[in-house]
């Protein structure tokens, strides 16, 4: 049940992952004028999504931190955020699941309207599931020892009364 569960959260976070591609639109080059050099926060940002793209998330997690210590203005934060929660949980050293939830729960309540809103609740809703069906196995194994060892104190009971004449 557990397997299916964390299937279920991969398979979610992967389609996830597939719809957050960035898409590129060009503009006519003749009137737009070039700046001379980009703004750092659009650097890191820049920095962040190609970690993230080439799915070296450690180096995306601290980008993506990088990026929210720069960014003034509320530019592409929600995907920022979305990504950086993402990252948190493919992380090659192992899934940093609190982090990832705080930074989820901050895009809920800084963007209400983003179109990110739904795959955060549902990833986080998977989330809490597979924990309650893992938290329920765990408390069904205790039990089934607890009553293992109960059933084996009666059977010595049994035992010794059936040595007593």
């Amino acid at each position: 049940m557990r397997t299916k569960c964390l299937a279920t959260i991969e398979l979610c976070l992967l389609l996830m992952l597939a719809a957050c591609t960035r898409q590129v639109v060009v503009a006519p080059s003749s009137r737009i004028p070039v700046p001379a050099s980009p703004p750092p926060a659009v650097l890191a940002l820049s920095d962040a999504d190609r970690a993230f793209e080439a799915k070296d998330y450690g180096d995306a997690c601290r980008a993506y931190e990088d990026y929210f210590r720069r960014a003034p203005a509320k530019d592409q934060q929600d995907q920022a955020l979305f990504r950086l929660g993402m990252a948190y949980t493919l992380r090659k050293t192992g899934a940093d699941w609190p982090r990832a939830q705080t930074v989820w729960k901050r895009l809920i309540a800084e963007y209400p309207n983003s179109p990110l809103i739904p795959p955060v609740e549902l990833i986080l809703s998977l989330y809490s599931e597979a924990g309650q069906a893992s938290t329920d196995v765990k408390l069904r194994d205790d039990r089934i020892r607890q009553l293992s060892t109960e059933l084996d104190r009666l059977k010595k009971i049994d035992a010794d009364r059936r040595k007593t004449p």
